[in-house]
């Protein structure tokens, strides 16, 4: 199982791929220069339960911290995380 990213001009995803097939993603936008939205967060049905969701989110934390990002998190799944543990806090927007 592998992480990837990909990214355009004002927006991108996180997303999991096993042998080839995507089976999750964390979608975001560019609010301004310094601010993502993470705005979607999705783990295929049979995959789901093994914290991959968080495996999403830690990669799009080191993203953000590589690039002095915040984040809004507008995903109800992020936004658990997020108020659920105070290692993303650095990250808040």
């Amino acid at each position: 199982m592998e992480v990837k990213h990909n990214e355009l001009k004002n927006k991108g995803k996180f997303y999991l791929e096993d042998n080839g097939k995507e089976i999750g993603e964390m979608t975001y936008v560019f609010v301004d220069e310094n601010t993502i939205d993470i705005n979607h967060t999705l783990i295929d049905k049979s995959y789901r339960g093994r914290d991959l969701g968080l495996l999403l989110i830690d990669k799009s934390a080191e993203f953000m911290r590589a690039h002095q990002l915040k984040a809004i998190p507008s995903c109800p799944y992020v936004d658990k995380v997020f108020k659920e543990s105070t290692k993303y806090d650095d990250l808040i927007a």
